[in-house]
């Protein structure tokens, strides 16, 4: 007698509806009580609440997958190092540093402060928030959330630029938390705030290129997102600099597309 073989199956919609609601429920309730009196740690824990929306999305969607081979996936690749080779390290940072660097040298030249080379006092404290910040996301996005928009589309292209739009939303209700770094930027002007919007299509397609040739592994994604918001506060970048060095990112991602287009632009193999 024939047997069925059980293959993976992913709800992509379902998936991003519980990351919506999961998110955006406790950042509306910090956005609330942000411009309350004497409520700085209450909205503090309530937005750090929203940051569990992708991670307890991909939870709730692996427990009620009632598929084996999904959840023997996920475990698989939880604490799966073998794919993170120092070359591909060194890379991976490379991408990052390197545009960061040469957009500080363009604006110095162009008559901006030379004091952008600086250390920042913030790189320090930023440590624990920033890993906190990247173990939640990526145990959501990268455990179930763009293998699930891959699922749809089979082209990771496509998928980079479905999930970069999606997850550029996801960050909106931040833009009116009193004191974020997104209010901060809605403050400074709109050019920051697009700025903040189309980086993340470059941040996006090197993520997937450092995740899916690392086999996947989601301590790889952690590390990248890890890495991409510590560089960000390296130094003490101006926020115009910050605008070309998205405008640098997105020349080395473009690059990237075309270096890596078997696996940027051909279809992914049927699980």
């Amino acid at each position: 007698m024939g047997h069925i073989t059980q293959r993976i199956r992913y709800y992509p919609l379902r998936f991003f509806g519980l990351v919506f609601l999961f998110s955006w429920l406790p950042w509306s309730v910090a956005a609330y009580l942000s411009y309350l009196p004497d409520m700085r740690q209450l909205t503090l824990v309530t937005a750090l609440l929203g940051l569990l929306g992708p991670a307890v999305a991909a939870w709730v969607m692996l427990r009620t997958s009632g598929n084996s081979l999904l959840r023997q996936d996920y475990r698989s690749r939880l604490f799966a190092l073998k794919g993170i080779t120092p070359s591909r390290l060194l890379i991976m940072l490379g991408l990052i540093l390197i545009p960061l660097l040469a957009a500080t040298w363009l604006s110095v030249l162009s008559g901006h402060s030379a004091s952008q080379f600086a250390f920042s006092t913030g790189f320090l404290p930023m440590l624990p928030l920033a890993l906190i910040a990247a173990l939640m996301e990526e145990l959501g996005w990268r455990s179930y959330g763009v293998d699930s928009l891959r699922s749809v589309w089979g082209i990771l292209l496509p998928t980079s630029l479905a999930f970069s739009g999606l997850w550029a939303l996801w960050h909106l209700p931040l833009f009116f938390i009193h004191d974020t770094y997104q209010n901060q930027l809605w403050q400074a002007g709109g050019i920051y705030v697009a700025n903040f919007f189309i980086s993340m299509l470059p941040a996006t397609i090197l993520a997937n290129w450092f995740y899916y040739r690392c086999q996947r592994s989601i301590p790889a994604a952690v590390l990248f997102h890890f890495a991409l918001v510590m560089a960000a506060e390296l130094m003490q970048t101006e926020p115009l600099t910050k605008c070309l060095w998205t405008m640098i990112l997105l020349l080395v991602a473009a690059l990237l597309i075309a270096i890596e287009q078997d696996l940027f632009l051909k279809a992914q193999p049927e699980n």
